[in-house]
């Protein structure tokens, strides 16, 4: 996400996605399941995940050995983070969603999404050091602590990508 869609600075601590489906609720278990958050210096990605965020920022902030989730179509799948992050407002934010393996009825983690227009997402095989490069970016809600100041609230919820 690019700083600038995120806004101020603030501590994240939820994450969230909405899934699509035309379909009914589904259920998905997924081993391994971690999100890492890092601050990433450049507006694109490239296709090596490990140079695509400022070495010493990415952190796992939410892991479990096995996650099912059950969800119906166009709810957000909410993730509160085992520990939060924090977002300077200044440089770009990378999310990761690893899983090693998954036992899921087809698109139980299939999310909205939206054309960026540039190369900011990329996905892979699981322990990849490379991926496939996409203009395509999950919709992602955060919430958290902003940086407080005068003229703000301390509460944020950002929904990006999403038009009214």
């Amino acid at each position: 996400m690019l700083a600038d869609e995120i806004g101020d600075a603030m501590e994240i601590s939820s994450i969230a996605c909405q899934r699509f489906s035309p379909g009914e609720t589904v259920e998905g278990t997924f081993y391994d399941f971690s999100i890492y958050l890092a601050l990433s210096d450049q507006d694109a990605v490239g296709s090596v995940f490990e140079e695509n965020y400022i070495e010493g920022t990415r952190f796992c902030v939410f892991s479990r050995d096995t996650l099912t989730l059950s969800n119906s179509p166009n709810e957000w799948v909410n993730f509160n983070l085992d520990i939060p992050f924090w977002f300077n407002g200044n440089d770009n934010l990378i999310v990761e969603f690893l899983w090693s393996s998954a036992e899921t009825e087809d698109s139980c983690m299939y999310s909205w999404h939206w054309n960026t227009g540039v190369i900011r997402s990329i996905s892979g095989e699981y322990g990849s050091p490379t991926g496939t490069m996409s203009s395509l970016l999950i919709m992602l809600l955060f919430e958290g602590e902003m940086q407080l100041d005068s003229s703000t609230f301390g509460r944020i919820k950002s929904e990006l990508g999403r038009t009214g």
